[in-house]
Parts: structure tokens; C-alpha cells; sequence
């Protein structure tokens, strides 16, 4: 993970957007339904889907903010920095999550349904925990 630089080639400020959000938030919801149906033998697709909800929820709480990223690591790093009410080991899941997905996208490995089970309740932990931030956000 790389530590937030707002400073950094790979941000922009931009206009709050909470339509982009709202998408995202859509997107977020055919994932969890494309997923709940998957049994463990898919733990692969089931991990690379619960990163992309991951990493779609910290991009829909960034487009609120007023920011954008074209780096997932700086994704992790402003969720670190800015809502500390993520743990160490929270925010340690999620890049490990986004380590492992660029390892089934670009090396082609397969995720043993062992991971699955000892991070699932976690990592769904997690999920739940972004998306009430990010409908807070649309309350304020």
C-alpha cells in the first residue's frame, strides 16, 4: 500500500459526485448477487468479486470526497488515512485482497477455498462497513 499523497500523479481533486457514486453502489449490488450463489469451489472468482466491491465502495466514498484515483494502492491508503475507523488489520486485509486479485488477474493463480473460509466473515465485515460510510455520506 502505498501512503495517501494527494499531491501524486495519480490523484485528482475533482467536483464531489455522488451520481458516480450511486452507480457504483448499483455495480456494488450485481456483485453480491452474481456472488451469493457461488459455492467454495469458485473461492477465485468469489475473492476477485469481494475486492472489486472493496475496491468500488472506497471509490464510491473518494468520488463523495471529492477525489479520484487511477491507483488501487493509493485507494487503500486514503481509506488508512482519512477513516481510522478501519483497524490495522482491516486495512492489512484490504491490500492483501488487493495483492491477491492482480495475482488471479495477472498471473493467473487460483485462490484455495481454505482462504476463503478463514477471511470471508472479515472481509464481508468490511464491505458492510464501507457501504454504511458511503450511505452516511448520502445523508449528509
Amino acid at each position: 500500500m502505498r501512503e495517501w499523497d494527494e499531491h501524486s500523479n495519480d490523484v485528482s481533486k475533482i467536483m464531489p459526485d455522488k451520481e458516480k457514486a450511486k452507480s457504483l453502489l448499483e455495480l456494488v449490488k450485481l456483485r453480491e448477487k452474481d456472488l451469493k450463489n457461488k459455492s467454495d469451489e469458485f473461492a477465485t472468482l468469489i475473492i476477485e468479486g469481494y475486492y472489486e466491491q472493496i475496491k468500488e465502495l472506497i471509490t464510491a466514498i473518494m468520488s463523495i470526497d471529492g477525489y479520484k484515483t487511477v491507483s488501487h494502492e493509493l485507494l487503500v491508503g486514503y481509506l488508512a488515512r482519512f477513516y481510522t475507523e478501519f483497524s490495522a488489520a482491516e486495512i492489512y486485509l484490504i491490500d492483501q485482497l488487493r495483492k491477491t486479485r492482480n495475482d488471479i488477474d495477472y498471473r493467473g493463480i487460483l485462490i484455495n477455498p481454505e482462504y476463503l473460509k478463514r477471511n470471508k466473515a472479515n472481509i464481508l465485515a468490511i464491505i458492510a462497513k464501507l457501504k454504511e460510510i458511503t450511505s452516511n455520506k448520502f445523508r449528509a
